[in-house]
C-alpha cells in the first residue's frame, strides 16, 4: 500500500475550527476532503494536547533539496540509468557529501585569488611558533542585541505568534559601539571604545595608546609582527613612518581575507559574552564590552593561533585548482 500523505497543518487547524463551530465529522471530512477517521484521530489529539499536533517527521533528513535531486537525476538518466531521487541522494551521502548551508564568504576577483594564494605560500612553512610572534588586530562594531544570529525559538500555538510573549523585538537602528582590540597566542592585548571616525592620526593615537603597551606586556623587547587590514588609514605613510620609528614590522595582508584572521573568532566570542549580559544602553554597552574582554581566557587566544597553519591548507588547496 502506498504511503498516505501527510495531512498539512493548515488542513487540521480548519478541521478544528469547523469541529468547534458545531459542524459534524461527516460534513467535515467532506469539505476537507479527507476520511471521518482522519477527523475524528486530529480531534482526539486536539482535546489531549490543547493544540494542534503537527505530526513528527520520521527518517533521516534530506541531505539534499528536491531540485538538486531532479537535476542529478536528469543527468543520470542522459548517461542511461533510470534511478529515484531516494537513489541518488543515497549515492551521494555513500560518495561523502552533506547538504548544507553555504557559508558566507566576501567575493574575490582573479587579483585577490593571486593575492591570498601568494600570501598562503609565503607562510605555508611557518609553525605555531612562528605565528606566535604575530599579534592581530582589528576594529569592530558591536551592537545592543548582537550576538543572537541563530534565531529564538518560542512554544506557542499557530494563533498566538504575534502575541507579545511570543515576539523577539529588533530595532532598525541599535544602538552600536566601534572598537578596537588586539590579540596574541599569549592572550588579549588592550581594547578600546572608539567614538569617532577613524583617520590616520585617530589610527596613530590608538596604536600609540594601546597597541605599544600591548607589545611590551605580551612581548617585552622580543620582535613582533603587527597585523592589519588594508583599511586606507592603516596604509596612510604617516602609519608607516609612526611603526618604523618603533621598529615595529608590518604584516602584508591579502585583501578581503576576514577568514584568514583570528580576531574575527575572537569578535564572535565577545558579541556572545556581551550579549548574555544584556546591555540596554550604550554606558552599559561599554561596560558589557570591558568586561567580556577581560573575560576572555589566554587558552582560547591560544587555540586560534594554533589553527593558523589549518587555515593556509584551504587557501592554497583551493586557489591552486581554480
Amino acid at each position: 500500500m502506498a504511503p498516505t500523505r501527510e495531512m498539512s497543518l493548515e488542513t487540521k487547524e480548519r478541521i478544528v475550527k469547523l469541529l468547534e463551530e458545531g459542524n459534524s465529522s461527516c460534513m467535515v471530512a467532506k469539505d476537507v476532503g479527507c476520511s471521518q477517521s482522519a477527523v475524528s484521530k486530529i480531534w482526539t489529539k486536539y482535546k489531549q494536547h490543547g493544540m494542534v499536533v503537527k505530526a513528527k517527521r520520521t527518517g533521516r533528513p534530506r541531505k539534499t533539496s528536491k531540485r538538486q535531486d531532479k537535476q542529478l537525476k536528469h543527468k543520470w538518466e542522459e548517461a542511461g540509468a533510470n534511478v529515484c531521487d531516494r537513489t541518488v541522494r543515497n549515492r551521494l551521502k555513500e560518495m561523502g557529501f552533506q547538504y548544507r548551508k553555504a557559508k558566507r564568504k566576501p567575493s574575490l576577483t582573479p587579483k585577490h585569488k593571486r593575492t591570498r594564494l601568494q600570501w598562503a605560500k609565503e607562510r605555508q612553512s611557518w609553525t605555531v611558533d612562528d605565528w606566535m610572534k604575530v599579534i592581530f588586530s582589528d576594529e569592530s562594531r558591536i551592537c545592543i542585541g548582537q550576538g543572537d544570529d541563530a534565531g529564538t525559538f518560542v512554544w506557542c500555538r499557530s494563533s498566538e505568534i504575534y502575541e507579545e510573549a511570543c515576539l523577539k523585538k529588533t530595532t532598525k537602528f541599535p544602538q552600536s559601539l566601534m572598537i578596537w582590540g588586539c590579540m596574541s597566542g599569549k592572550g588579549t592585548g588592550e581594547m578600546t571604545v572608539v567614538n569617532y571616525s577613524i583617520n590616520a592620526q585617530v589610527y596613530i593615537d590608538i596604536l600609540d595608546s594601546f597597541l605599544i603597551p600591548s607589545v611590551e606586556q605580551m612581548f617585552g623587547d622580543n620582535e613582533i609582527i603587527f597585523q592589519d587590514d588594508n583599511a586606507s588609514c592603516h596604509r596612510a605613510k604617516t602609519v608607516k613612518a609612526f611603526l618604523g620609528e618603533r621598529h615595529i614590522q608590518s604584516m602584508s595582508w591579502p585583501a578581503n581575507s576576514p577568514d584568514l584572521n583570528p580576531i574575527e573568532n575572537l569578535w564572535w566570542k565577545l558579541k556572545k559574552m556581551v550579549h548574555k549580559k544584556a546591555p540596554t544602553c550604550k554606558a552599559d554597552l561599554a561596560t558589557a564590552i570591558k568586561e567580556s574582554w577581560h573575560q576572555i581566557d589566554a587558552e582560547y587566544c591560544l587555540s586560534l593561533i594554533k589553527s593558523m597553519p589549518q587555515r593556509l591548507k584551504p587557501v592554497i588547496a583551493v586557489l591552486r585548482t581554480s
